[in-house]
């Protein structure tokens, strides 16, 4: 019976190890099963916020690059305006000087009274710096020549002139604004296109 205790003790022992190394081996396998899942988890995780990283890169790129390509069109642009405006400004102290001139006002009245109608009733508005050396000139030898009637008065204040129709239904104004505008609108695709083309 000794015998048969001491086989069965030793029996038991060695079914407790074999048990033991196989409850090990699993829970080892387990184990390594968890870390390779927690692992691939860890790295699809880590893809994923590498692709999300990328692409919130890649829009704050555009976000940038689109922010970038407007402020440098509005600088453009501003640019465009300050050296239409330095030209028009440039532009109409030229056009006031030529305007101040007796004879190139002459020369403009005689123009503008040939396309009109005779017998036309007029009022003359002459800009400050012309008015009092042209007004005798006017009345006495374009309008009367032209077989119009002409009312002459100061205060136009402009460079240059305006020439109503007494029946109110025509006005010519040649004066510095309006010569400035005609001439800016002419000018302004070519400088456009020379600024463009730098």
């Amino acid at each position: 019976m000794i015998t048969d205790v001491v086989t069965f003790a030793k029996q038991l022992k060695e079914d407790g190890i074999v048990a033991g190394r196989e409850e090990a081996e699993k829970i080892i396998l387990e184990a390594k099963n968890k870390a390779d899942q927690i692992i691939e988890e860890a790295n699809n995780l880590s893809q994923k916020l590498k692709i999300e990283a990328e692409d919130e890169i890649g829009r704050r790129k555009k976000r940038s690059e689109a922010e970038l390509k407007l402020a440098a069109r509005d600088l453009i642009l501003n640019v465009k305006g300050s050296i239409e405006n330095i030209a028009s400004a440039l532009l109409k102290e030229k056009v006031s000087e030529v305007l101040s001139s007796e004879e190139v006002i002459k020369s403009a009245l005689i123009e503008v009274i040939k396309t009109q109608k005779a017998g036309r009733d007029w009022e003359l508005s002459l800009g400050t710096a012309i008015g009092k050396p042209l007004s005798k000139v006017v009345v006495e030898d374009l309008f009367k020549k032209a077989g119009a009637k002409v009312k002459v008065s100061e205060g136009f204040k402009k460079a240059g002139f305006e020439l109503k129709s007494l029946s109110g239904t025509e006005v010519i104004e040649i004066s510095d604004e309006s010569m400035t505008e005609t001439f800016r609108r002419l000018l302004s695709p070519e400088l456009q296109k020379i600024i463009d083309s730098k």
